[in-house]
C-alpha cells in the first residue's frame, strides 16, 4: 500500500521525467535507501543516464514506469502533467494501492484527476530548491518540500521527505500562487541581480569570469549569514550603517546606466525598509531625492 509505515521498507518508486528535478530526486532517493524501479523520459538518453546512476530500468511509456513502482513521481513541465497522468491512467499504470504525485510548484492535485479516478492516491511534492540535475541531489538535504496529498498518502510523502533529510511545508490551496511567487523571488531574482552586478563590476575593469566568481562568493556568504541570523541581522553595507554619502556616490556612478540606477534604487529602498529608517534618515532623504530625479528624467514634457 502507498501508506507504508515508518518501520517498513520504503516502496519502490518510479520517475517520469529525467530532467533537472527528476534526476535530483531520483539520485537523492537512491542515496537514501529508496529503490528506483523505473525511469521514463521524453529523452531516451536522459532516461538511460539516470537509470544507470540509480540502478533502475528504462521503460518506454509513462504507464510502464508507473506499473513498476508503488510511488510514481511525475517531474515534467507543468503543461504536460495532465497529459502524462492521462497516459498513466489509460495504460493501466495507476491502480488502487498505488500513488502518483507531481512536483509542480504552483499546481494542486487537479491535473492528476485521471489517475485518481482509477483508485490511485494522488498528491504534490515540490522541492523548494534550485535543482540542476543528479549532481544537485545533496541540496535536497535540509531543503523544504511543499506537500499536498490525499490523507492516506500523506504519511508516505512525509517519510520520503524525512528520509531525504528535508522538511515538509503545508500551503493552503488558495495560497499556492503566493508560495510560488516567493520561491521565484528568492530563487531567481538574486540571479538576475547577480548578473546585473557582474556587468557593473565589469564596467569597473574586472573581467567577466572573475566578476562572476567574486560576486557569487559574496552572494553565498550573504545567504549563509541569512540562514543563521535571518535577513535583517545578516545585512551589511552602507544602508545598514546609515552611510548616506556612500549611497549618493553609488547612485551618481550608476546614473549613466538608467536600468542599473533604477534597480539599485528599488533594492536600496527595500533594504531601508528591512533595517528601518531610525538613525538612517539621511539615507532615506538621499533615496527620495534620487527617486524624484529619476521620475523627472523619464516624465515626458507636456505639449502646450
Amino acid at each position: 500500500m502507498a501508506t507504508t509505515g515508518v518501520g517498513e521498507s520504503p516502496p519502490r518508486i518510479s520517475i517520469i521525467g529525467a530532467g533537472r528535478a527528476g534526476s535530483a530526486l531520483a539520485a537523492a532517493a537512491h542515496a537514501s535507501g529508496w529503490a528506483v524501479a523505473a525511469v521514463h523520459s521524453r529523452s531516451l538518453a536522459s532516461a538511460q543516464r539516470l537509470a544507470a546512476l540509480v540502478g533502475a530500468s528504462v521503460v518506454r511509456s509513462p504507464a510502464a514506469a508507473a506499473r513498476a513502482g508503488v510511488l510514481t513521481l511525475i517531474t515534467v513541465p507543468d503543461p504536460a502533467i495532465a497529459s502524462v497522468a492521462a497516459q498513466v491512467a489509460a495504460g493501466g499504470g495507476s491502480r488502487r494501492g498505488s500513488a502518483v504525485v507531481h512536483c509542480s510548484a504552483s499546481l494542486g492535485p487537479l491535473p492528476l484527476a485521471s489517475v485518481r479516478q482509477t483508485g490511485a492516491q494522488t498528491g504534490v511534492l515540490h522541492p523548494l530548491q534550485a535543482l540542476t540535475g543528479a549532481d544537485s541531489a545533496p541540496l535536497l538535504r535540509d531543503a523544504y518540500f511543499r506537500v499536498e496529498s490525499d490523507t492516506r498518502l500523506l504519511p508516505l510523502l512525509l517519510r520520503f521527505v524525512s528520509d531525504l533529510g528535508g522538511h515538509a511545508l503545508t500551503i493552503a490551496p488558495e495560497a499556492r500562487a503566493l508560495y510560488h511567487a516567493a520561491a521565484v523571488l528568492a530563487g531567481n531574482a538574486p540571479l538576475a541581480l547577480l548578473s546585473r552586478a557582474a556587468r557593473i563590476l565589469e564596467d569597473a575593469g574586472v573581467d567577466a569570469a572573475t566578476a562572476n566568481a567574486a560576486l557569487t562568493r559574496l552572494l553565498e556568504g550573504a545567504a549563509s549569514n541569512a540562514r543563521g541570523e535571518g535577513p535583517r541581522r545578516a545585512l551589511s553595507g552602507p544602508i545598514a550603517r546609515g552611510d548616506a554619502a556612500t549611497v549618493r556616490t553609488h547612485l551618481e556612478a550608476l546614473a549613466v546606466d538608467p536600468d542599473a540606477f533604477e534597480i539599485y534604487l528599488v533594492m536600496a529602498r527595500e533594504t531601508l525598509a528591512l533595517v528601518g529608517t531610525e538613525g538612517r534618515e539621511a539615507v532615506a532623504a538621499a533615496l527620495d531625492r534620487s527617486a524624484l530625479l529619476s521620475r523627472k528624467q523619464v516624465t515626458p514634457a507636456r505639449v502646450a
